[in-house]
């Protein structure tokens, strides 16, 4: 065999055969992922995780430790707390309704319904609630009623009332403040604070409960009026020359037991008699309450020219004006000094048609309604302008 034969042997893809013509189209592809050394690496790498793990174990688990040592109580003691006082600084505390009831010159009885709401699917337990009641704007805070409320487990909307009999006044100047500006006031702000331990299972948050809390205000009565009045001749025996009723609107939901008030009956800044008004209990809404009391006719006749000045507006639409200011307020035989400071600043007015009190008056004095039917009827055909008070007057025998 030739040496060159020997050579082509030994040469570099000698065997592979003959190459492809050179007029035939090549098709040349090259994978450039590197899809097929993948998997392997991977397995490499797991292998290499898996090295590093059975090696520092111990590490990792003194690591985990330490982080759960360091985390947990920061999340027991402070996330959770945190959590809890937000979802009840979230919250509303409505107020349904409320009352202040059987008062001493120091106690009340308060009750208060209100609600609490939680997300659902959350079921906490609290501990008893002292719920200081205070306002806002005075710095530091003085309370003025303490409520306690019981231990309730709330679960989403939850009701909760609480009714406490003898409920001390502890500052009497911020009560007054307070029932000035629901009594004076379209809406007024009642603000309420107190803390409580709220239990979500075995776990403990200590919650703040602080709240604003808007609710309608009795608007000085708005709405007030007398829809029947009439003068006493001769008076009675107590010296009482004057008996009616008068409407007392209440436009808050806030239920006030007032007992007997006193009010005083002027003309503008006239006094001119005095008004009682026993067993006084506001309830929302319209209260029609009895009346009686004195009219000073000597007053009223000494001061006739300033009554009629002071009604110059009234007088033509066949009115007369009448004011009543707090005189005083017993309930019990005592008197309740923040009403009466409430009450004593508080003036009202209603007008008052003359032709309805003239009748009012005849008819008390013709004493039986039976019999005289029809002449009342008459007189109360003929309206409520001044034109027809001679007419009526005319009309009547006293004799």
């Amino acid at each position: 065999m030739a040496v060159g034969d020997s050579y082509k042997k030994r040469m570099l893809g000698a065997h592979r055969g003959d190459l492809e013509p050179k007029d035939k189209d090549i098709e040349h592809v090259e994978t450039l992922d590197g899809s097929e050394e993948k998997p392997g690496r991977v397995r490499a790498a797991n292998r290499k995780v898996k090295r590093h793990l059975r090696r520092f174990w111990c590490c990792y688990l003194i690591g985990g430790i330490v982080f759960l040592a360091i985390f947990l109580p920061i999340f027991f003691i402070y996330i959770i707390p945190a959590i809890a006082q937000r979802i009840v600084d979230d919250t509303d505390l409505p107020v349904y309704g409320a009352n202040i009831v059987d008062p001493t010159p120091d106690t009340i009885t308060f009750s208060l319904d209100t609600a609490l709401t939680v997300p659902k699917g959350l079921k906490v337990r609290t501990d008893p609630l002292a719920l200081h009641l205070f306002n806002r704007d005075v710095k530091p805070m003085k309370p003025y009623l303490q409520v306690n409320l019981a231990s309730y487990t709330l679960d989403g909307h939850t009701d909760m009332h609480v009714t406490q009999a003898d409920t001390k006044i502890e500052d009497e100047d911020e009560f007054v403040k307070t029932l000035s500006n629901a009594v004076y006031s379209r809406n007024f702000t009642m603000s309420a604070q107190g803390k409580t331990l709220a239990h979500l299972g075995a776990l403990k948050a200590g919650l703040t409960l602080d709240k604003d809390v808007e609710l309608a205000g009795l608007d000085k009565l708005r709405g007030f009026s007398i829809p029947s009045a009439r003068l006493l001749i001769p008076a009675e025996d107590d010296g009482t020359n004057l008996r009616g009723q008068a409407i007392l609107p209440n436009h808050s939901i806030v239920t006030f037991a007032l007992g007997n008030v006193t009010l005083n009956l002027k003309s503008k800044d006239l006094v001119i008699g005095q008004a009682l008004i026993q067993n006084v209990v506001l309830h929302p809404g319209n209260n029609t309450l009895d009346l009686s009391g004195h009219l000073d006719i000597k007053t009223v006749l000494d001061n006739l020219g300033t009554i009629l000045e002071n009604n110059k507006d009234a007088l033509p639409q066949g009115n007369i004006e009448l004011s009543a200011s707090g005189n005083q307020t017993v309930y019990h035989g005592k008197h309740i000094p923040y009403f009466e400071r409430v009450l004593n600043n508080l003036t009202i007015t209603t007008s008052m048609p003359i032709m309805k009190l003239l009748l009012d008056t005849v008819q008390g004095l013709l004493g039986n309604e039976n019999n005289n039917g029809s002449f009342l009827d008459d007189l109360a055909g003929m309206g409520d302008t001044l034109a027809n008070i001679t007419n009526v007057l005319d009309g009547l025998d006293l004799s």
